[in-house]
């Protein structure tokens, strides 16, 4: 480690004031700041491998995380921006879609609003928009165990497995395609729950040569069954889906998630779930 991982409360907020002012400056003026940054003691390479810089939200995941330390006080997060809602259409729940840029606490804030119970919950109640999503395991449910069990955090007490996003329609993704698709080739997240249940994969197309795989028809529908008695939904209208998924992703760390993730934490988990994902029976 080229730096430290404790700093002090002042420390941090100074820390993100930089990282504030270095992703608003010009490149000429980003080779300083970060010299200020790395005097302070926080090299964010001792933390991550990627390679195209990092925000605010970057250096608070790795604080929510655990990864850096507080040594005299409790951590607390940005303050939200102001948000927009949209009126809800008639039979639909209160939904948030989302104008500006607002932070992440800003995001999460409209997350908690719109909540998806596939037990009791119509699919109606999920927009036809784009946006992000976020699952979770209800109280008392766990993971298919395997040989390495995944540390995980928690958003409104349950804890996170997942986190994606819909281009089209939320509605079609998370529901039709997620909880009730009965088809794991065109869901990353039904083969990866699959994997670990131990679900034998095979083709998905006439053309076994094209690699593409799914589960047994009775898998399939035990597979939905499970997630459907398992699993709460949390989503969010937004055109700005793909920079809020990298933030979800840094900021909760959900073991599921395999692309765009390189927190330490769970990276054994990850590689034990590609290796089984790779397996073909």
């Amino acid at each position: 480690m080229k730096g430290q991982n404790t700093f002090t409360s002042l420390q941090v907020q100074t820390i993100k004031k930089l990282i504030s002012e270095k992703v608003a400056a010009t490149p000429d003026k980003q080779k300083g700041i970060r010299g200020k940054i790395r005097n302070i003691g926080f090299h964010y390479s001792d933390f991550s491998s990627k390679k195209d810089g990092y925000t605010v939200a970057d250096f608070e995941a790795l604080i929510r995380s655990g990864q850096i330390k507080i040594s005299d006080g409790i951590y607390k997060p940005s303050t939200a921006a102001t948000k927009t809602t949209d009126k809800p259409k008639s039979g639909e729940k209160k939904l948030s879609a989302i104008k500006i840029s607002i932070g992440l606490n800003g995001y999460l804030d409209n997350f908690r609003i719109n909540r998806f119970d596939p037990k009791t919950d119509n699919e109606t109640i999920i927009t036809n928009s784009p946006g992000n999503y976020i699952l979770c395991l209800r109280k008392n449910s766990k993971l298919p165990p395997v040989s390495i069990k995944p540390i995980l955090t928690s958003f409104e007490g349950l804890q996170v497995i997942y986190t994606g996003i819909a281009s089209g329609s939320l509605r079609t993704r998370d529901f039709r395609q997620h909880f009730k698709g009965n088809n794991a080739g065109r869901s990353t997240l039904r083969k990866s729950l699959g994997v670990l249940f131990g679900c034998r994969q095979i083709p998905r197309d006439s053309d076994p040569n094209t690699g593409k795989t799914k589960f047994s028809n009775a898998d399939e529908v035990k597979l939905s069954e499970w997630m459907c008695n398992n699993l709460i939904m949390f989503f969010l209208p937004t055109s700005h889906f793909d920079s809020i998924e990298i933030e979800l992703i840094n900021y909760f760390n959900p073991p599921l998630n395999l692309k765009d993730n390189n927190n330490i934490i769970n990276s054994e988990f990850r590689l034990l779930l590609l290796s089984l994902r790779a397996k073909k029976n």
